[in-house]
């Protein structure tokens, strides 16, 4: 497993942990500005972390530039991922053109920006195990 497949599972993987978390948050009734603060402060962190602990498990590799396979399925991967951000944002705009609830289309686009880059990571995964 190259490092940058193993970055997008661990990046996916804290992407989906905190967004469910806040997610959890919602559900529950706290407050956007509640909800949100755990959820950025809990995404850095873990990050941060994540990326650290790769990187010292192979200093080597996390330094190679990304070569033009990596670059390419890269591209594609967030080509791909903007369809989803696109259509969570319609989707938010269009309920909010029925109900004119500000709070809710806040939610509906930070959850539509976290699922395009869990959508990203997703597609960088499958790309790269491809082989393309």
């Amino acid at each position: 497993m190259s490092f940058r497949e193993r970055t997008a599972w661990v990046m996916a993987c804290t992407l989906i942990l905190t967004g469910g978390f806040y997610l959890k948050l919602v559900i529950d009734g706290v407050s956007p500005s509640s909800a949100a603060f755990p959820f950025v402060i809990g995404v850095i962190l873990f990050s941060i972390a994540a990326q650290v602990v790769l990187a010292a498990m192979s200093p080597r590799e996390a330094s190679n530039p990304v070569d033009e396979r990596e670059r390419l399925v890269m591209q594609k991967a967030a080509n791909f991922s903007s369809y989803v951000l696109a259509t969570g944002v319609i989707a938010g705009l269009g309920i909010f053109m029925v109900q004119e609830a500000g709070m809710q289309l806040f939610h509906i686009v930070l959850v539509s920006l976290v699922l395009t880059k869990i959508a990203e990571y997703g597609a960088q995964i499958f790309l790269l195990r491809s082989r393309i």
